[in-house]
């Protein structure tokens, strides 16, 4: 079984992981538009650099979106014990090990898999409060193995 230890490093991987392809995009992008010369003139040029800047302001969403995901998963006590799940817990169940965190869906750590959720997903409201032995209805029986 991973340590909730691992599973942090792997989802902060991930993040960063996620934070360099969008930047890179962006500074490609960035690039492009100064390479660009003005000298081109007529609609098509025009419609052209609007794309740009709309793909632009997509790519800054998506960071801001991703500067969340880190301000997010580090509000989590790696040192907390949990007895019951919450934000934060690695959750062991009969239908696979979760990771209440941020909304990343399925990560590998040390070739095992890892769903991490929100807990305000439907499954993470389920889950919410649940201890080992507990069970909910989702989709199927889940019964809960391990809290850490």
């Amino acid at each position: 079984m991973l340590t909730k230890s691992e599973v942090f490093t792997g989802v902060q991987q991930e993040i960063v992981q996620k934070e360099s392809i969008i930047q890179k995009a962006f500074d490609d992008l960035n690039s492009a538009v100064s390479n660009d010369s003005k000298s081109t003139a007529g609609d098509k040029h025009e419609t052209g650099r609007a794309m740009v800047h709309l793909e632009q302001e997509k790519l800054s969403n998506q960071l801001e979106q991703v500067k969340q995901l880190k301000e997010t998963i580090a509000q989590i006590n790696l040192n907390e014990k949990h007895t019951s799940i919450q934000f934060g817990s690695l959750v062991e169940t009969n239908k696979g090990v979760f990771f209440f965190s941020v909304g990343l869906g399925k990560i590998t750590v040390k070739k095992e898999t890892v769903f991490c959720l929100s807990i305000t997903t439907p499954l993470g409201k389920a889950l919410l409060g649940k201890k080992v032995g507990e069970k909910v209805t989702f989709n199927g029986e889940i019964e809960v193995v391990g809290v850490w």
